[in-house]
């Protein structure tokens, strides 16, 4: 669960990008991070399903981490975050170094598509990245049985597309919630 320290963080991490986008920096140097309370449903569910073996893609500067690093605490877990920008994933290691929390992360640096085809069977993966790359990385991904896929932006980007695709997949079961940008949540029987 998200203890204060984690929620004091995540606020603070989110209000940056809100300046940021009201700024108007350019999309490359704005941190493009999950909102809080998307956030705080992906660490119930993570809690909830009891994932000790998750894959983030798309860490930007920390909040979903910090939000699935407080689940991987609960349950003795693990979290695999993969960021391409290293800058950021910097920033990320060190907020949850000060929350003590980077011992339940294994933070990589690089493009998911050449990350992905090593990654182990994970219980829980969030898709917060390019979102063109959505598909290609939920067709890589190996997903336990009874496990989660969580994609964001779903409603904000209109990621119809993406959405057509997980629920034509074989057996399983997805859902849109209008929690923060949208999740679409998709289960693995």
């Amino acid at each position: 669960m998200l203890r204060e320290p984690e929620r004091a963080a995540i606020d603070r991490l989110w209000q940056r990008k809100l300046s940021q986008d009201a700024a108007g920096l350019p999309k490359s140097e704005r941190h493009r991070n999950l909102e809080p309370a998307s956030a705080a449903f992906l660490c119930a569910l993570a809690l909830g399903v009891g994932a000790k073996r998750m894959l983030e893609i798309g860490g930007s500067s920390g909040i979903s981490t910090i939000a699935l690093a407080s689940a991987a605490r609960e349950v003795n877990g693990t979290l695999i975050s993969i960021e391409i920008d290293a800058a950021r994933q910097t920033e990320s290691r060190e907020t949850l170094r000060r929350l003590n929390l980077e011992r339940f992360v294994d933070y990589v640096c690089g493009d998911a598509i050449e990350v992905l085809p090593s990654v182990a069977q994970m219980d829980l993966v969030l898709l917060d990245c390019e979102k063109e790359d959505y598909i290609g990385f939920f067709d890589m991904l190996n997903v336990s049985r009874g496990g989660f896929v969580i994609a964001d932006n779903i409603i904000s980007h209109s990621l119809n597309d993406y959405v057509a695709h997980v629920r034509k997949t074989p057996m399983v079961e997805s859902i849109t919630f209008n929690i923060g940008k949208g999740l679409e949540v998709t289960r693995f029987p």
